[in-house]
């Protein structure tokens, strides 16, 4: 019965292909750019591989539930025979001579790192002559989705598990959460850089981060297990100039690496300059969720926010800007809901504004930084976050140097 299951999945899964060409016809293989043909699934040594031990999809000509799906293979070809110029990587590219074929930046390589962490592999043997025994991967985690912080909703525990609380210690002997982040690696978070001091604190800069909890309030027992870790250091970035509003990151590196488990484990990073397909995006925070009354959360929220054309944006808070806010650059982005009632507000700072993978649904992309806003969950008054995508080179020269 099970055999059966993954069978009819596999075909729901090859359906989707599209039909390109017939058995020995040239194709490009998508991954590598490189010049095949078109050959039985079965047959190709390179695809089965490159699947099974990158979890990299073939690139299929044509497909038939009852006949020979075919692949674009690149058994005897050579990696050299390109269907057009490949550009030069830029800085922060892998340069391993090692890994030829793999120009991707560190961070997509350490994304699909994590991507593997959290799928489970199942083997099944298709209804066909001479079967070989084929793989597939799924998904596992408890991630159940945004339908719908200010007119957000509770998180489910676990469902965020890179959500990072940032906490300064008190005149009580604990620790003042302020702002949130985002746990990119073993050892480092990222977050704003208007958190990374409070000078009515007693000690101005942050000095631990708590992860893998739901509910910060230290009486209540909800069944998290959360781990506080020390701050090693804090690296903000060269061109972050307060007060001033732009470069508004930084990235707190920890005394110690942690160990990834379900209610912990670390997000990736968007690397697009634009969003693609994503018209929406999640933004999590224990921040303020009552504007009137400025009551923060103990309860970690979620909410499904627009993503705005800077633009568009920048004509909307023209009246906002001053001397240190002179209006949208590049290196920031705009979200929200213009009709109001949905927004992120004080103490959801240097929280993720994310995007779900679409190749897999426990894994976040972080497209976005909470940075700040105008005034919380107002009509017509979206919030500005930093871009992610602009502060690749750097965060990846901090978090993964020489790799």
């Amino acid at each position: 019965m099970n055999t059966m299951k993954c069978l009819v999945f596999l075909i729901a899964v090859l359906a989707q292909a599209r039909s390109q060409t017939r058995e020995g016809d040239s194709c490009v293989e998508t991954y590598t750019k490189t010049i095949g043909k078109c050959t039985p699934a079965d047959a190709c040594t390179t695809a089965r591989n490159d699947y099974q031990q990158n979890g990299i999809r073939p690139t299929f000509c044509t497909y038939s539930a009852f006949g020979t799906t075919l692949v674009c293979c690149r058994d005897g070809s050579s990696i050299l025979n390109a269907a057009g110029s490949r550009p030069q990587p830029p800085p922060g590219w892998n340069s391993d001579p090692n890994r030829q074929s793999d120009n991707r930046r560190v961070s997509e390589r350490k994304c699909d790192e994590y991507s593997r962490e959290v799928v489970e592999r199942v083997d099944f043997i298709p209804l066909l002559p001479d079967p070989e025994t084929i793989s597939l991967t799924s998904a596992k985690c408890d991630y159940i989705g945004v339908q719908l912080i200010v007119g957000g909703e509770k998180a489910s525990q676990g469902e965020f598990p890179h959500m990072a609380a940032i906490g300064w210690a008190n005149f009580d002997g604990g620790y003042d959460f302020k702002c949130g982040g985002s746990l990119i690696s073993n050892n480092f978070v990222l977050t704003a850089g208007h958190c990374t001091r409070d000078p009515a604190a007693l000690n101005p800069e942050p000095s631990v981060v708590r992860l893998g909890d739901q509910n910060i309030d230290p009486a209540v027992l909800d069944g998290a297990d959360p781990i506080e870790v020390p701050i090693k250091q804090i690296h903000k970035h060269p061109e972050y100039k307060p007060p001033s509003k732009y470069n508004d990151i930084a990235l707190l590196e920890l005394v110690s690496e942690v160990s990834f488990e379900s209610a912990i484990r670390p997000a990736c990073l968007w690397t697009k300059p634009d969003f693609g397909e994503h018209r929406m995006a999640i933004a999590t925070g224990w921040g303020v969720t009552d504007p009137d009354t400025r009551q923060t959360s103990k309860e970690l929220h979620k909410v499904s926010l627009s993503l705005l054309n800077n633009n568009y944006c920048d004509q909307l808070l023209v009246s906002s800007r001053n001397r240190l806010w002179r209006g949208f650059q590049d290196s920031q982005m705009c979200a929200g809901e213009l009709r109001g009632g949905k927004d992120t507000c004080q103490g959801d700072s240097g929280s993720p504004l994310q995007v779900v993978s679409k190749e897999n649904q426990c894994i976040f992309n972080i497209v976005g930084i909470t940075s700040f806003g105008v005034k919380c969950a107002k009509t017509g008054q979206p919030a500005v976050y930093t871009r992610v995508s602009s502060y690749l080179n750097w965060i990846e020269s901090v978090v993964w140097p020489g790799e």
